[in-house]
């Protein structure tokens, strides 16, 4: 049985974060996972269930550099996830916080996985709070650009983004 939930888990995460939860079926997951819908149930349970076990947020990769160069090093890895074309987190909370049947879970994954790494790093205090959260959703616009709306501006000169936008992350970090 071990397979049959590692396929479903596996094809529930790529369908959730691809569709939301409100547009996938056990008969889809199903399918993705080359089970019958009743082998998706008995490996995982109901939907909800599924959902709530798939729907992590990764947290966010706080690269091992100076402070100084932190903002120019985040936006790096938003390119670097983009063009290994591997799932981009900070677009996939965005769906899943949006079609989640529990918000408030999405919500504290992604502020734990996110917001709390980053605030940690620029020393834990109230400040240090407000300028994550603004340097966060800074990120999370660029990302959202890059992969929804699709930047070809920017993902043609990544340098220069990386160069300009992380001096505009940075600030929002340094301020």
């Amino acid at each position: 049985m071990s397979r049959a939930r590692d396929a479903a888990l596996a094809a529930a995460a790529a369908l959730f974060s691809e569709r939301g939860y409100s547009q996938v079926t056990i008969r889809d997951i199903a399918a993705l996972a080359e089970l019958s819908p009743a082998m998706v149930m008995k490996c995982v349970g109901n939907k909800q269930e599924l959902f709530l076990e798939v729907a992590t947020v990764e947290p966010l990769p706080l690269p091992a550099c100076p402070s100084s160069d932190l903002g120019q090093a985040l936006v790096r890895d938003i390119f670097d996830r983009f063009y290994a074309d591997t799932v981009e987190p900070m677009t996939r909370a965005i769906m899943l916080r949006l079609t989640a049947p529990d918000h408030q879970s999405v919500i504290q994954h992604f502020t734990s996985g996110y917001v709390d790494p980053l605030t940690e790093r620029l020393g834990g205090d109230v400040d240090a709070r407000l300028r994550a959260e603004l340097a966060v959703s800074a990120l999370v616009g660029f990302a959202t650009m890059l992969r929804i709306f699709g930047a070809d501006a920017c993902s043609q000169r990544s340098d220069e983004v990386v160069r300009r936008y992380g001096a505009l992350v940075q600030q929002l970090l340094d301020s």
